[in-house]
């Protein structure tokens, strides 16, 4: 016998108490993810087995079950770790002037607004950030402290679950390094990568991913090696 997915219309309160159950019991494991252990794609995807097995929900109910712990995963690691999650895609509007970053950043500042560049973070060599040109502007939320902020796209998969490859990140410039920070840096032979900060010693700064297929590196801890902390993400993944 095949179950079919019933429609909207047929929805009983039996059937909305049962999501409304569901939408709690996601918010209480990523509470305890928050919480209680390191961050790990592989307890998110646990996440979302346990909650199928607690019934038996249609295609639809399973898909809206995965998206939400998903993306209850996300900010409960984004809380953690200092960053905003914005499940959209972010709103640029045309820069009044063109120019490297190091010429728009004042003006864009004062206006409220973030150069958004086209360099990917963890997308090889480059140049340097203030040497990279921008076309466009985001503006800076308003409850944000007053700074110079850049918008930049992550690439890669290394900072899975919270970031994704094509999400825009808002970062704060500043060579400032706190421990369990998220923050954009500069590595010798792989350009700009966004990575979280691990220890913090005198002479280096340990990079974690939070994807742990990717192993932790360190840089030298050196005037121009942080370029900033990523404060917001915009994204249109779901999660």
């Amino acid at each position: 016998m095949i179950d079919h997915a019933p429609s909207s219309s047929s929805r009983s309160p039996r059937d909305d108490a049962r999501e409304h159950e569901t939408d709690t019991l996601v918010a209480l494991a990523a509470a305890l993810a928050e919480r209680t252990i390191d961050p790990d794609p592989r307890f998110l995807e646990w996440q979302a087995a346990e909650l199928r097995a607690r019934r038996r929900p249609t295609l639809a109910a399973e898909a809206r079950a995965d998206e939400r712990a998903r993306r209850l995963g996300a900010a409960a690691l984004g809380a953690r770790f200092g960053v905003r999650c914005v499940a959209d895609a972010p709103v640029a509007q045309p820069a009044p002037m063109s120019g490297t970053l190091s010429r728009v950043i004042a003006p864009a500042t004062d206006a409220g607004c973030a150069p958004r560049l086209e360099l990917g973070i963890a997308a090889g060599a480059g140049r340097v950030l203030w040497d990279e040109p921008c076309d466009s502007w985001l503006a800076i939320p308003d409850d944000l402290p007053r700074g110079r902020y850049v918008a930049l796209t992550v690439k890669g998969d290394s900072m899975l679950p919270l970031l994704h490859s094509e999400d825009v990140v808002l970062v704060k410039i500043g060579s400032e390094v706190a421990r369990d920070s998220i923050v954009v840096a500069r590595r010798p032979d792989d350009g700009y990568v966004v990575k979280r900060v691990g220890r913090v010693g005198p002479a280096s700064i340990e990079l974690l991913s939070l994807n742990p297929d990717f192993a932790p590196t360190l840089i030298e801890r050196a005037e121009g090696t942080v370029a900033g902390t990523v404060v917001l993400r915009w994204c249109q993944h779901g999660g």
